[in-house]
């Protein structure tokens, strides 16, 4: 079995630790869209797409430090 210990994709490298990251941001944005449907379904009301984006914020604030550290740009 093969470690994982970067991704290259064009000029851009990501280690292990921004792969993951990445991977912790889409599960949290999965998470709160899964509540926000469930709120939207049962309330009968339309889906709030700026409610959505607004509880987002404050993961891509958090997430946003770690990922300019680990992903890195080659010449």
């Amino acid at each position: 079995m093969t470690k994982i210990k970067s991704i290259t994709i064009g000029k851009l490298t990501f280690s292990k630790k921004a792969i993951l990251t990445v991977c912790f941001g889409a599960f949290c944005f999965g998470i709160i869209f899964g509540i926000l449907s469930f709120i939207s379904i049962k309330t009968g009301s339309m889906f709030n797409i700026f409610l959505f984006m607004l509880f987002n914020i404050p993961v891509l604030i958090l997430l946003k430090p770690i990922l300019k550290k680990e992903i890195t740009e080659t010449n």
